[in-house]
């Protein structure tokens, strides 16, 4: 994910999925608080569930929306 796809979802609730370090997805609904570069780990989505490392970023989509397509 680039930063300038990431300040998209800046303010939002996102379903978010990522891999962690031993490379499993996981996926989190989180409230996304800013994008920011945090030393030695580079660009970061700062969440409520803590920063994630967009070059690990798999699939980001705003919460309510998803929930919609599940329904339907």
């Amino acid at each position: 994910m680039l930063i300038s796809d990431a300040k998209n979802f800046v303010g939002q609730v996102v379903e978010i999925t990522y891999t962690d370090r031993l490379g499993k997805e996981t996926s989190e609904v989180a409230e996304v608080f800013e994008v920011n570069f945090v030393p030695l780990y580079g660009p970061c989505l700062i969440t409520d569930v803590g920063d994630i490392r967009l070059d690990r970023v798999v699939a980001c989509a705003i919460f309510e929306q998803t929930q919609l397509k599940k329904v339907a």
